[in-house]
């Protein structure tokens, strides 16, 4: 989150980012995904059912959820006050009993903690180094999944805005999957991995793309002046009007470690 430009849990952007994240949580869309994922860890563990499970950036829960309901023992750990207020909400909706622990995971203390069976990180910004990766596989004793970009984000529409402004993006390399397999090889470690490339369109108003322009750009490492901001808004407003189709995607990685 921290790392496309939202700026702290406090920030405009971000509330307004964790609104929408989690009014899009447990869509049918939101669910197939979350299920293509457990379904996918479910093919190599059978179950997670009676496994004590430490959820790192559970966010408002699209994934502690589902995992309560399959009868894990759920702890959700997220630094973000109004995302863990949503997450409780979820929870007291959904019926499940799950605990959880506002705050962040370099502050997460694994000696005031016990261990878990299962350390589960989809996407989570703290899981930047390999140091924040060990102290995830310290804490699991039997498995630790975790999910990362593995190549750069694509924004069609920032694809689109580029060529009409005339401007080169940098040629930008996400390695931090590519980083980890590498040093949980060198470690001897055993997992599986996958990496599949994945796009979504959703719609969008036009005041909601002209407030999400800074931050996408900022995705291509490219800051916009004034001048151009004000030339994509025309643009925009001429050839869609007040609703634009906004297609992103990447390619993502995803690891299960077994310990």
């Amino acid at each position: 989150m921290y790392k496309t430009g939202l700026g702290s849990n406090e920030s405009e952007g971000f509330i307004n980012w964790a609104r929408k994240y989690d009014a899009n949580s447990f869509t049918a869309e939101g669910t197939k995904r979350t299920e293509r994922i457990i379904s996918w860890i479910e093919k190599q563990i059978d179950s997670v059912e009676n496994l004590t499970m430490l959820d790192v950036g559970a966010a408002s829960g699209i994934f502690s959820i589902p995992f309560s309901k399959r009868g894990a023992k759920v702890t959700s750990l997220e630094p973000s006050s109004l995302l863990s207020s949503m997450l409780y909400r979820n929870a007291e909706d959904h019926g499940v009993m799950i605990n959880i622990v506002n705050q962040s995971f370099e502050d997460f203390n694994p000696a005031d903690h016990q261990d878990y069976d299962f350390v589960f990180a989809s996407m989570c910004p703290a899981m930047s180094d390999w140091n924040a990766i060990k102290k995830g596989l310290n804490l699991a004793n039997k498995y630790f999944y975790v999910s990362l970009s593995a190549g750069p984000n694509e924004n069609l529409l920032v694809e689109e805005l580029l060529s009409e402004l005339k401007i080169e993006a940098p040629n930008i390399l996400t390695s931090d999957m590519f980083y980890i397999l590498q040093l949980l090889y060198l470690n001897n470690y055993t997992y599986q991995s996958l990496i599949e490339r994945h796009q979504k369109t959703v719609e969008m108003t036009l005041e909601e793309v002209i407030d999400s322009l800074e931050v996408w750009f900022s995705n291509y490492n490219i800051s916009l002046t004034e001048v151009q901001k004000a030339d994509s808004i025309d643009y925009l407003r001429n050839k869609y009007g007040q609703k634009v189709a906004v297609t992103t995607g990447g390619k993502f990685g995803k690891v299960l470690v077994h310990l």
